[in-house]
Order: C-alpha cells, then sequence, then structure tokens
C-alpha cells in the first residue's frame, strides 16, 4: 500500500514541474532545435544547469553560439504567460566549461518579466571583459546559466571567436605589462635611495684635526690643516 502510495506521489510531483516548466533560454544544452517544456530545468548552485544534465558529455557536442568580441544573443522563450512565464533573466558564465567556478555576466537587452502571453524574446548578453573561454574539445567554449526571475532556466555553450580571444589575450598582456612596469618602478626607486644613502655615507664631515707627532687634537674645525696632520671623520 505504502509503495503504491509513493509511486503516485512520484508521478504527480514529476507532472507537476513539467506543467509549471515555464520558460527556455536557446540553443539549450543538451537540446536539438527549438526547445519544448519538457527541457526547461530549475538550475541550482548544486545543479547549474538543472539536474539530470552531463556537462562534461553535453558541452561539447550541443550547438553553441558564437560571441562577437565578448557579446552574444539567445532567445528566451516561454510556455506559460504571467510572472511564472518570465523571459527576464540573470546569467553566470563558468570559463571553463566545468560548471563548478561561475561569475556574473552582463544582461544588455532582457526580456519580458511578466508576459501576457507564450512567445520569444531575443536576450543580448555580455561576458566579463577579458574572459577566455576554455571549455570544450576546442578549449574554446563557455558554459553559460540562464535563470528566469520565476527561478527556470538552463545552460547554453557560447563559443569564443577569434576577436574575444584575442580581447583576453591582450588584457592579459597588457595587465603583465602594468605589473612588469611597477616592478622597474620599484627597483630603479630602490637603487636611487640606495645611491643616495651610500653618496651621504661616503661623505663625511670632518669634527676634528690631529697632529701625530704630539698626540694632540683640536675640536675646533675652523683651525686650518697642518702638514702631516690627520683628519678625524664623522660620517653621516
Amino acid at each position: 500500500m505504502f509503495s503504491k502510495y509513493l509511486t503516485i506521489a512520484v508521478v504527480f510531483l514529476v507532472a507537476s514541474i513539467e506543467v509549471h516548466a515555464h520558460a527556455a533560454v536557446a540553443p539549450v544544452l543538451g537540446v536539438a532545435g527549438t526547445p519544448k517544456r519538457s527541457d526547461v530545468k530549475r538550475p541550482s548552485t548544486a545543479a547549474p544547469c538543472g539536474a539530470g544534465v552531463n556537462i562534461a558529455q553535453e558541452l561539447g557536442t550541443s550547438q553553441a553560439v558564437t560571441a562577437n568580441g565578448n557579446s552574444f544573443t539567445v532567445q528566451a522563450t516561454n510556455f506559460n504567460a504571467g510572472k511564472d512565464g518570465s523571459r527576464q533573466v540573470s546569467g553566470t558564465v563558468d570559463a571553463t566549461g566545468t560548471g563548478k567556478n561561475f561569475a556574473p555576466i552582463t544582461i544588455t537587452k532582457n526580456g519580458d518579466g511578466a508576459p501576457t502571453s507564450t512567445g520569444t524574446d531575443q536576450i543580448e548578453a555580455s561576458l566579463p571583459a577579458g574572459t577566455k573561454c576554455t571549455g570544450g574539445a576546442n578549449k574554446d567554449t563557455c558554459l553559460v546559466s540562464f535563470v528566469t526571475t520565476s527561478g527556470f532556466g538552463n545552460c547554453v555553450a557560447v563559443k569564443q571567436g577569434a576577436g574575444g580571444a584575442a580581447a583576453a589575450g591582450n588584457a592579459a598582456a597588457a595587465g603583465a605589462a602594468a605589473g612588469a612596469a611597477a616592478g622597474a618602478g620599484a627597483a630603479n626607486g630602490a637603487a636611487k635611495a640606495g645611491a643616495a644613502k651610500g653618496k651621504g655615507k661616503g661623505k663625511g664631515k670632518v669634527r676634528a684635526w690631529s697632529d701625530p707627532s704630539t698626540g694632540k687634537h683640536t675640536d675646533s674645525v675652523g683651525i686650518g690643516w697642518q702638514e702631516g696632520w690627520k683628519a678625524r671623520l664623522v660620517c653621516e
């Protein structure tokens, strides 16, 4: 009896999830063609692309969008109207494509947060400056996780074109150059300070004259130097 009720509960839960799966962002990771209601997931920290998605397997075989520099476009499609069918999204990116290290992306054009009917919005987004995608077989793919304001969504594979990779490389090179310049400046400053310190020590000041024939000396530096006398120096 208990197993019967458990089975009914599981079936009801699965049906409820499918009925309330309200929006997907295409191209959906692991899905060929136009997404259906059943392709919608609920991304979370534990499952950034939704439960049951094998990121390592799907990243290299799924349809991807190609970024123009850091910018790219996807399509948000809802299956219910109203706030539950929100096409308004936020997103995060994992440049390694492993699904383990995400950073926020910028949504430059968003979708409708409370559409009056089903439909599709074009979403424009931008990867963080300096991002270098290293996932996939060609080491050029990022993993982007999208979530709507109602909590639904999925992952999208984003390939980085030559322009984006070059920009990331230039940013890294600029950072390295800036670091090298800072290091050279610090070294030059230290060298100048050391030289000035050494110069000061080498100069010294005469505090007294000493007559070696008598062993007498005077502390009056105003007395002129005599032949054979030695100067007592105090360095500063």
